[in-house]
C-alpha cells in the first residue's frame, strides 16, 4: 500500500518542474503550494484521493474562511491554484501514487465579488504630472511613463535607454524585473532578483510615447544605452524600493494615494474615456485578449451615464 502524503508528492513534482518552467512560474507554483494546498490536502495519504474528497473539503474551507470574514479567492488566485492542483494529481496518477481516475476540481469563488479598477480622477492627474514637472528627476519620471504609457512597475524598473527610440517616439517591452521568493522545497524560501521576459508573450510589445513624454525623456537621457531610465546608472530600482519612492512622492501631494499600478489603470481609462478602441488599448497594455480590457475598464461612470439619460430630454424637446 501507498503511504505517501500529498505534501510529499507536492515536493517532488516541485522538484520536477524546476528546470522546466520559468523562475517566476515556478516559485509561484511554491507560494501556492505553501500559501493554500499544502495547509488544507498535505497529510492525506495519497491513495484516498478521490474527486468527492478534494471537493468537500475545500468547500468546507472556504465555507470556514466566509465566516470567518476572510476575503474569498481572486478569480485568478482560483485559476492558479486549480491549474497547480491538476498538474500535481495529474504527476501523481503518472506515477501511480493515486489512483488513476478522472478529477474534477472545483475551486469556490465569490461571483458576486466585482472589483472595480480604482483611478485618479483628471483633476488628480494633472496634480501628479505638475509635481513631476516641477521637480523633474529619474525616479520620479517613472510615474509619469506609467501614467502616460500603462506599464507595470516590473517593465518600467527592467527598462533601459536602449529600451527607447526617442526618434520614432516608441518604447520595447521586452523585459521585466522582479524579486521573486523563491523556495527550494515547501518548507525553505529565499529571495532573488530576477529579470526575464514578461510572463506572456502579449506583454512583450512596441508602445508608443506622446510628445510631452518624449520631452521629459529627452531631458534625462542618459548616453549609455545600457544604464537603467530610472537610475541613469547600471544599478537598477527593484519595484518594492519603488513603490516606496512613489508613495513618498504621493504623499507630499494633497490628493488621494492609489496603489502604483492604479497609474495603468489610470492610463487604460483615460485613452477608453477619449474614445479609443478597445483593441488598441488592449494591444498597448500587454493583454493577452481584448476581454480582459473591457471587464477591467469598460464601465461608464456617473458623468457618462447622466449624459446618456439626458439625450431623452433633447428627444422630448
Amino acid at each position: 500500500m501507498n503511504y505517501l502524503t500529498f505534501k510529499e508528492l507536492a515536493e517532488e513534482w516541485l522538484h520536477y518542474k524546476k528546470n522546466l518552467v520559468k523562475e517566476s512560474t515556478y516559485c509561484n507554483y511554491a507560494i501556492q503550494l505553501k500559501n493554500h494546498i499544502i495547509p488544507l490536502f498535505g497529510n492525506m495519504n495519497c491513495s484516498m484521493i478521490t474527486s468527492d474528497i478534494l471537493n468537500q473539503k475545500m468547500s468546507q474551507w472556504f465555507e470556514n474562511n466566509r465566516l470567518q470574514g476572510n476575503m474569498p479567492l481572486s478569480d485568478k488566485t482560483a485559476r492558479d491554484i486549480t491549474l497547480i492542483f491538476k498538474l500535481c494529481l495529474n504527476y501523481g496518477m503518472q506515477k501511480n501514487y493515486i489512483p488513476n481516475q478522472k478529477i474534477n476540481l472545483v475551486i469556490p469563488v465569490c461571483k458576486n465579488r466585482t472589483v472595480a479598477a480604482q483611478t485618479y480622477t483628471i483633476r488628480e492627474q494633472q496634480i501628479i504630472v505638475n509635481a513631476i514637472l516641477s521637480n523633474l528627476t529619474n525616479k520620479s519620471n517613472g510615474i509619469l511613463i506609467s501614467l502616460y504609457t500603462g506599464i507595470r512597475i516590473g517593465e518600467l524598473c527592467a527598462l533601459r535607454w536602449s529600451d527607447i527610440d526617442l526618434e520614432n517616439r516608441t518604447i520595447i517591452i521586452s523585459k521585466t524585473l522582479q524579486r521573486l521568493y523563491f523556495k527550494e522545497e515547501i518548507e525553505e524560501k529565499h529571495t532573488k532578483i530576477s529579470i526575464t521576459s514578461p510572463k506572456t508573450c502579449n506583454s512583450i510589445r512596441e508602445v508608443p510615447i506622446s510628445s510631452k513624454l518624449t520631452q521629459t525623456l529627452i531631458k534625462l537621457h542618459a548616453n549609455n544605452p545600457n544604464t537603467y531610465v530610472l537610475t541613469n546608472t547600471e544599478k537598477y530600482i527593484e519595484p518594492r524600493t519603488y513603490r516606496n519612492f512613489y508613495s513618498q512622492f504621493m504623499d507630499s501631494l494633497d490628493i488621494r494615494k492609489l496603489n502604483f499600478h492604479c497609474l495603468r489603470h489610470t492610463f487604460a481609462t483615460r485613452c477608453i474615456e477619449c474614445g479609443a478602441d478597445y483593441k488598441t488599448v488592449s494591444e498597448i497594455l500587454g493583454h493577452a485578449n481584448v476581454n480582459i480590457t473591457m471587464n477591467l475598464y469598460v464601465h461608464p461612470s456617473i458623468e457618462q451615464k447622466r449624459k446618456c439619460v439626458e439625450l431623452i430630454d433633447r428627444i422630448n424637446k
